[in-house]
């Protein structure tokens, strides 16, 4: 299969028109998706990625009236998109359009890009367009256009070139379908904050096996019922002090690599490399240069970073992935969710 790889919106758009799939950046991770019109081409998404088909799409919109024309908003959607969106935050609504997909779903996953190209390419292609993340399932998401291509090209109709996704992680997921809000999946957007809006707003228990389902017993978000986020390396999650006390234990560093706050002083244990760099030729392949050692200084920096570094890492062929854990603060909540699951081996 030939695939497009372009910058030109009106291109792309066409490709979703005509029933195919195309990858796409957003602000928070790379998306594979197609018209949540057309069945078919929705399940084709499912198919490339090797996804469960009851793991359900988040349908991507321009505007807060199309979302209004196919679901039923509520006053408190309305005021939760007038407040994060454009944005990294997806509602979980109930349908007016029950031909949209999935069908045997009486409610649909909606947010709205923040990125203008998106939102406007979106538009073009003449309604909603339904997306997990571009990833093969239960890997990491992939926020970096090499490693879009490295994956995709060959596989889909189309790579849409814009903006590379800058906050790192999928978005924050809310339910306003049962009798209180849920918060289905941590992101950017924290809980903290949504109860400004949603003072009763429910949080399952992060290690609950069972998702928040609907009657049909088809979980009503991604992210909630299957293994997510998840390198082939082994992620361990430690205490600051366990990952100064591993960068003294001496790990082999071609099998071993860090991320986190404490690295400053101890990257002489091991031999560092330069930042990790991707350079997409014209060809469309990257090269790549790797350092077993990525220190950041905020959660928003860990983020941005995490699922870059994740596959870098198996490029690499490291076996062992030491985590520190995240600061208190802004930007703990996501970032904790994904290294958690990230660490979590079955």
């Amino acid at each position: 299969m030939k695939t497009l790889i372009s910058s030109d919106v009106r291109l792309l758009a066409n490709l979703i028109q005509e029933g195919k799939v195309v990858v796409f950046p957003t602000e928070t991770v790379y998306g594979i998706g197609a018209s949540t019109k057309n069945e078919e081409a929705c399940l084709r998404v499912y198919e490339i990625k090797g996804r469960p088909k009851d793991n359900p799409l988040i349908a991507h919109f321009h505007s807060i009236e199309e979302i209004e024309k196919v679901c039923v908003l509520g006053e408190l959607g309305r005021k939760l998109l007038e407040k994060y969106a454009p944005g990294p935050l997806t509602l979980i609504l109930p349908k007016k359009d029950k031909l949209l997909f999935p069908k045997e779903l009486d409610t649909l996953a909606v947010r709205i890009p923040k990125n203008p190209v998106i939102r406007e390419w979106i538009k073009l292609s003449g309604g909603a367009i339904s997306a997990p993340s571009a990833n093969l399932s239960g890997r990491p998401s992939l926020t970096k256009l090499a490693d879009v291509v490295r994956y995709f090209d060959g596989k889909v109709d189309g790579i849409l070139i814009a903006e590379e996704p800058s906050y790192g992680i999928e978005s924050t997921v809310v339910s306003l379908v049962g009798e209180h809000p849920v918060l289905l999946r941590p992101g950017s957007i924290e809980s903290k904050e949504l109860k400004i809006i949603l003072p009763d707003l429910v949080f399952p228990n992060p290690f609950e096996t069972l998702s928040v389902e609907s009657v049909s017993h088809v979980p009503l978000s991604p992210g909630t019922k299957y293994k997510h986020y998840a390198p082939s390396a082994q992620v361990l999650l430690v205490s600051t002090d366990e990952f100064v006390q591993s960068l003294k234990a001496g790990f082999d560093p071609k099998d071993t690599a860090w991320i986190g706050f404490s690295l400053s002083g101890n990257e002489e244990k091991g031999k560092v490399l330069s930042e990790r760099k991707d350079v997409l030729s014209k060809e469309g392949e990257g090269s790549l240069e790797f350092d077993h050692f990525s220190f950041v200084s905020t959660n928003e920096e860990y983020t941005s970073k995490l699922y870059a570094f994740f596959e870098a890492c198996d490029l690499a062929k490291v076996q062992t992935i030491i985590c520190e854990t995240p600061k208190p603060g802004k930007g703990w909540e996501g970032l904790i969710n994904r290294l958690e699951k990230a660490s979590l081996r079955k």
